[in-house]
């Protein structure tokens, strides 16, 4: 493959990334941001949302100081978030070039850190028996998470609940099929949640999904936006855990008023780490937030790049009147 820079397609990145390789990308993005690796800006987001027309846009970006690479996330996506009809891509540069080292479409990748990353959090949450998995959703994030916890916990049930009986009752008959295990379609997100002791909101909700009294003692809520556990349980919750706390204090504040931010407890970062306990008791009841954080996706963009590489593949793009001699990994 040439020296240029290259395009690496979702196609291409699902073929080189196993889930093995996304859950451990994030626990490497994890240990360098604990160990003062990552040199991010400031503001750490860009953000308009929305335009004229309902689109969100975002622009992240960092350096790995460690591998060393630099990257730049570009996102625009309308209201439902989990669309399909968005942009997602990954600059990534070499730092001691300035030079670009790839384009890489990350809506496969994107899906796959997103579950992953809350996942991997809610193992280091969750009982060591915790095995009921309740889905509220039916998308594609529903349907990934379900891969995902499947291989991190040793379930026995997944429940699911979602707005439309007949997208519901496909999910569940392909999460039977794919996982080999025992899946049931619920009537309503209670009869899922009740019980459970891993639940996980998957939607495109801006209003709460779940009532404190459905969760029960022990268990681990997961969810991808600020709005779907709501103020009670987010308040009565031993543990309150975010990805980063400054990412998600517009969003708290802008859901729950000015004092929410000073519910959370710990990040995912101390808890992996060993800054916070985390669980301390069986009984206690944690709740996970997560937005995403960019050094994670494009650490994920990294390894498909390397990957690559070593392989030969990925589109060589025309861009720069010459390369220079760029670092093999």
């Amino acid at each position: 493959m040439a020296q240029g820079p290259v395009l690496l397609t979702a196609a291409d990145c699902q073929r080189l990334l196993s889930h093995l390789d996304v859950v451990a990308q994030i626990e490497q993005a994890l240990a360098w941001d604990a160990a003062g690796t990552i040199h991010w800006p400031a503001p750490r987001s860009l953000n308009i949302a929305p335009d004229k027309w309902g689109n969100d846009y975002h622009v992240k970006m960092c350096v790995l100081e460690s591998v060393p690479v630099g990257g730049i996330r570009v996102v625009s996506h309308p209201l439902d978030e989990s669309s399909p009809v968005n942009t997602r891509l990954i600059l990534l540069v070499d730092p001691t070039t300035a030079w670009p080292l790839a384009l890489i479409d990350e809506s496969w990748s994107y899906v796959q850190r997103t579950v992953g990353s809350i996942a991997m959090a809610a193992r280091k949450l969750a009982n060591d028996d915790a095995s009921t998995l309740a889905i509220v959703g039916a998308g594609r994030l529903a349907r990934t998470a379900a891969e995902y916890y499947s291989r991190l916990f040793n379930l026995k049930e997944i429940r699911v609940a979602s707005r439309t009986a007949s997208k519901r009752e496909q999910v569940v008959a392909e999460m039977a099929a794919k996982l080999g295990l025992p899946v049931r379609s619920a009537a309503s997100i209670e009869d899922a949640v009740r019980g459970a002791d891993l639940v996980l909101t998957a939607t495109s909700a801006t209003e709460a999904l779940l009532e404190e009294s459905w969760i029960a003692p022990g268990a681990v809520v997961a969810c991808v936006g600020t709005a779907e556990p709501g103020r009670e349980l987010l308040e009565k919750a031993d543990l309150f855990v975010v990805d980063n706390r400054d990412q998600l204090k517009k969003e708290l504040i802008a859901e729950y008023g000015e004092g929410s931010p000073d519910w959370i407890d710990a990040t995912v970062l101390e808890i992996v780490t060993g800054q916070h306990p985390g669980r301390t008791g069986r009984d206690q009841r944690a709740v996970l937030v997560t937005e995403g954080i960019a050094s994670q996706d494009i650490a994920l963009a990294w390894l498909a790049y390397q990957r690559a590489l070593a392989e030969g593949t990925g589109l060589e793009l025309p861009i720069g009147a010459a390369a220079p001699a760029l670092r093999q990994p």
